[in-house]
């Protein structure tokens, strides 16, 4: 990467370069050379001011010439009369006219000046310079040009290099934190380097990090829940089997359909695991509560019943609200879950409305228990069977993303937990720690 800055830098450059510089080259040319014509042309013309119609008698005294210039008047015959130059100057077809005549050869640049007196001409003032005096001084400045050029040329390489060190080094950085996102490390990030284009990939490259890291620890989690999640709805089938086994063939029969619908139930439930698991589910569902409460109807009242328990459910004007059916559906059978491991007598299911909030209660008549928030903080034991709280955490996370909150609650002498959902309207307010 850092070559082709280089290079591209360059090019352009040197392209640059060529495009002014050759053009700029042949306009110092030109106008060098217009200039040294100019500066002859005065000089001649200062010349033919110092000769008098008299100058064969009286001696001329002509101007100084510059180094490399040389000045000479001749008269009409030919001859040098004073100054340096050649002995002798062709003067034919050159009149009166005063007009300047330039008159090169292939070694001097030579300006011809008439002088007249009247209409008579009376002599021939002639300036010269070398040609190559002339060519060095255009040489000089094509050398200038030269070193600009080169200067330019440097200059840009190092600017190059500096910005293309400044671009490779985020661009590595950014090719490191990929390569380590690749080998599993979901906790990199990357480091803003001003420019917006490498930014902008860098945060694209952090979003799906913590989205990487977010998929796999709640597959993680899910992972090593997922049997306590599954465990009632298996403890169901195994019941309605067993009962099926002990009676006649009318109640094996009873048992097989009945363990069909709890195999249905089951299937129901892995899919939700797994689409809570990839975060698939759809959270912009609209829940209907007589719909939870059938479906928990037939997930826990045979469980229930074996236990000589009663559910019951009550539906008192709750607000709309939407969700995840499969999250809320999970949550709810770990509610009913721990009250039949860790509670007594009936469960009840109540839906109502708190404060603006869609609320669901699950109580049962046991004591309740400190044990309880432990759970819901996320520590559990595996002494006495405890370690069976461990799904109340996992309901807990399910709730908050969807926006709501697992509390417990509950003023009585009962065990109550309660599911706060936000209505279609509202949101909850932030929780105080």
């Amino acid at each position: 990467m850092r070559r082709r800055i280089l290079s591209v830098a360059l090019s352009a450059v040197l392209l640059a370069i060529a495009l002014f510089g050759i053009p700029l080259s042949v306009v110092v040319q030109r106008t060098i050379t217009a200039g040294e014509r100019s500066e002859l042309q005065k000089l001649a013309l200062r010349g033919a001011v110092a000769v008098s119609p008299r100058y064969h008698r009286d001696p001329v005294e002509l101007p100084p010439a510059q180094p490399g210039q040389m000045l000479a008047v001749y008269a009409v015959s030919g001859k040098r009369v004073a100054g340096q130059g050649p002995p002798a100057l062709n003067v034919g077809g050159i009149s009166a006219s005063k007009q300047v005549i330039a008159a090169d050869t292939s070694t001097e640049r030579v300006v011809l000046v008439p002088v007249s007196s009247g209409e008579r001409l009376i002599a021939v003032m002639r300036a010269a310079s070398s040609r190559s005096s002339l060519d060095h001084r255009v040489w000089l400045a094509w050398a200038g040009l030269g070193a600009l050029a080169v200067f330019a040329a440097a200059g840009a390489a190092a600017l190059a290099a500096a910005q293309s060190r400044r671009l490779s080094r985020p661009m590595i950085a950014l090719e490191k934190a990929a390569t380590e996102l690749g080998d599993g490390n979901f906790a990199v990030r990357t480091v803003r380097s001003g420019v917006p284009e490498i930014d902008g990939a860098g945060s694209s490259l952090d979003r799906t990090a913590i989205r990487l890291a977010d998929l796999v620890a709640r597959e993680r989690a899910f992972s090593a829940q997922a049997s306590h999640q599954l465990r009632t709805p298996l403890t169901t089938l195994r019941l309605q089997l067993e009962t099926g086994l002990s009676g006649g063939a009318a109640s094996l029969e009873a048992a097989a359909v009945a363990a069909i619908a709890s195999a249905d139930q089951l299937e129901q439930t892995i899919s939700d695991v797994l689409d809570l698991a990839r975060g698939t589910v759809s959270r912009g569902e609209r829940l209907d509560v007589d719909e939870l409460f059938d479906d928990v109807r037939r997930r826990w009242h045979g469980v229930l019943a074996a236990d000589d328990r009663p559910l019951r459910f009550i539906v008192d004007d709750p607000v709309p609200t939407s969700g995840s059916r499969a999250a809320t559906r999970q949550i709810l059978d770990v509610l009913v879950d721990n009250a039949l491991l860790h509670g007594s007598g009936a469960v009840t299911l109540r839906a109502r409305d708190s404060g603006g909030a869609f609320a669901i209660d699950v109580a049962d008549e046991g004591i309740p228990s400190d044990r309880l928030a432990v759970a819901m903080a996320g520590h559990h034991s595996r002494q006495d069977g405890a370690s069976r709280t461990l799904g109340l955490p996992l309901a807990r996370s399910l709730a908050e993303a969807q926006g709501g909150r697992l509390l417990v609650s509950g003023d009585g002498p009962h065990t109550q937990l309660t599911l706060l959902l936000p209505s279609e309207d509202t949101s909850l307010p932030e929780r105080r720690p």
